[in-house]
């Protein structure tokens, strides 16, 4: 389990990053979901101990972040900009990183990494060059280093970023399977990373906490305020874009999905049930409304 208290952290120039986040996260898979420059990569970067919190602090099944050694060795860290050497072999790669993170015995660690790379489907790209791989392969590359030595514990910050639907349906799953008795926190802006596979989620935006709980919850902020209708190019014009979920051409005019607390004027709009990214997108433009700030 992750405890996060009152947590804050606050850069020279930028301002406040995080602003007193509280969140219990338990076993499963978590989903940090947040625009970008929400401070979900400051989180993942202090609850890895790379930055320390400008105030307030964090447990990781019990210890605290001030005990930086042992809990970078109960964790896996996947940060968004992972660096390879390229001209190294995936297994080359792996073998220095298990080196790196203190597993001495080459035969249990050429035995681990051999695993790894089953399990994350590279086996028959083991022996070529990092240089040659796509953004797909690099990404399951990262999951392999991070998950070397078991930790207990795996934190991914925007996994996804940058790969093709397929792509990104394989690294969910992925992430899925790897979350069986661990804790798993995945960091994303993108709503279908979390849809299918999250046990909880927390949204974060401009450095506070919105909500924290389960999809349905998420969802339920759409409820009553999701909109479908037919409007014209002049009206759609005439349309916050922000309030703009989704826009189909038809022969009759233009098919909107709009989030606000009425229809659009003139539309003959009806309401309909919101999806889990109607939700997310009806919390964040509340929150907008109601000014919300991390640097307060």
């Amino acid at each position: 389990m992750i405890q996060i208290n009152h947590l804050s952290k606050k850069y020279r120039r930028g301002g406040w990053a995080l602003n007193d986040v509280t969140l219990t996260l338990n076993e499963g898979m978590v989903g940090l979901l947040g625009p970008n420059g929400a401070g979900k990569s400051s989180l993942m970067r202090i609850l890895a101990t790379l930055t320390g919190p400008t105030s307030g602090g964090a447990t990781i099944n019990g210890i605290p972040l001030s005990r930086a050694e042992e809990i970078r060795k109960m964790i896996g860290y996947l940060p968004q900009q992972f660096q390879v050497y390229p001209g190294l072999t995936g297994s080359e790669f792996l073998d220095y990183v298990g080196a790196m993170k203190g597993m001495n015995d080459r035969k249990t660690r050429q035995a681990e990494i051999g695993r790894l790379l089953e399990e994350v489907n590279l086996q028959d790209k083991a022996g070529k060059k990092i240089r040659t791989y796509s953004g797909g392969m690099k990404r399951r590359l990262g999951i392999a280093q991070a998950l070397l030595g078991s930790p207990k514990v795996l934190i991914v910050d925007e996994p996804t970023a940058g790969l093709d639907p397929e792509e990104r349906v394989r690294f969910r799953n992925l992430l899925t399977r790897f979350s069986l008795g661990r804790v798993v926190l995945l960091s994303t802006h993108i709503v279908a990373d979390i849809e299918s596979n999250c046990r909880q989620i927390a949204v974060l935006d401009r450095g506070k906490v919105r909500m924290s709980g389960d999809l349905v919850e998420l969802q339920e902020f759409g409820r009553g305020k999701v909109w479908e209708g037919l409007v014209s190019e002049e009206q759609f014009a005439g349309l916050d874009p922000m309030s703009v979920v989704s826009t189909r051409r038809t022969e009759q005019g233009l098919q909107c999905r709009v989030i606000g607390e009425a229809p659009p004027s003139g539309s003959g709009a009806v309401q309909v049930r919101p999806t889990l990214e109607d939700g997310y997108l009806a919390l964040l433009r509340s929150g907008q409304k109601a000014g919300v700030s991390g640097d307060e």
